[in-house]
């Protein structure tokens, strides 16, 4: 049995999008849970009107990513045939997959175990720009890289090379996830991660406990590029970024990023210093580009 749990706020179009796609799987062993958490936009009616069998749990909009994510494996832990197989699996709204999505996944589980399964994502709009392919990345230096650039952010080169990839982290956008990791390492942190970087710290917990991080090539999550978080490509200002520091909604908020390098780094504050520093000089460099495209 696979649950699977898709946290949601306010984008009905988005997640009516992303349920039709899940509903046309040609695996059937699995639920939905959706967290609502607060719509205000109809979501919940939508859903019980079009996806009637999808379980809908609400919350007061102040849930985030990761309580809304660790409501729904409560519910899936809750519900779970010790008897069988059981998984949570991850997902975005922003997305959309595959009628073979479930079954790859699964396959690529039985045939790497003991793992965690993550997806490769592509650009929606351009389904031949690889986004995402894992990601490497030591924990000294705050040093790093997107895998995808091995590959030239190309899809076609990366299938035509591998059938698989193996990362440091996982993001929670498609990520399969054995029931019992949570029996062993815990459910997501909400309290240090409250949205993000939550799924890339219980990756790298996982991977502490002895399980591989496995991204599946045939498993595509397409995803809406438009609608994630703050883009590299968009001309983010100043203020935006220094903003970005204290905002919940940022991947750069730097109460998150402490957190991370305490509980993980090698070197604690100077890989902090480290990682704020790598930050402040990528958007600088944008910067510098963007005026020398002027």
């Amino acid at each position: 049995m696979i649950s699977i749990v898709i946290p949601v706020h306010n984008r009905l179009e988005f997640t009516r999008q992303c349920l039709a796609c899940l509903s046309v799987q040609t695996y059937r062993n699995f639920q939905i849970i959706v967290v609502d958490d607060g719509s205000t936009d109809g979501t919940d009616l939508m859903i019980s009107q079009e996806f009637p069998e999808v379980v809908v749990l609400k919350g007061d909009g102040n849930l985030w990513w990761t309580e809304a994510t660790n409501w729904g494996i409560r519910y899936a832990q809750k519900q779970q045939d010790k008897r069988q197989e059981s998984f949570v699996l991850t997902l975005n709204d922003d997305t959309r997959v595959a009628p073979d999505y479930l079954q790859t996944m699964l396959d690529a589980y039985r045939k790497h175990k003991p793992c965690l399964i993550g997806s490769v994502s592509v650009d929606s709009d351009n389904p031949e720009k690889l986004e995402y392919a894992g990601a490497a990345f030591e924990l000294y230096t705050a040093g790093g890289r997107h895998l995808s650039e091995d590959y030239h952010n190309s899809y076609r080169e990366l299938s035509s090379r591998t059938s698989y990839v193996e990362s440091h982290s996982l993001p929670g956008r498609g990520t399969l996830i054995p029931m019992e990791v949570f029996d062993k390492i815990g459910l997501f942190d909400s309290k240090k991660y409250i949205h993000y970087m939550s799924d890339i710290e219980f990756s790298v917990r996982a991977r502490k406990a002895g399980y591989r991080l496995i991204v599946n090539v045939p498993s595509v999550v397409y995803e809406f590029v438009k609608a994630t978080g703050i883009q590299v490509e968009r001309k983010v200002t100043l203020k935006e970024f220094i903003d970005g520091f204290t905002s919940i909604k940022s991947p750069t908020n730097l109460r998150v990023r402490y957190n991370f390098a305490i509980d993980h780094s090698k070197t604690k504050a100077l890989y902090f210093c480290f990682d704020v520093g790598r930050i402040c000089t990528g958007f600088l460099l944008r910067k510098v580009r963007i005026m020398k495209s002027l």
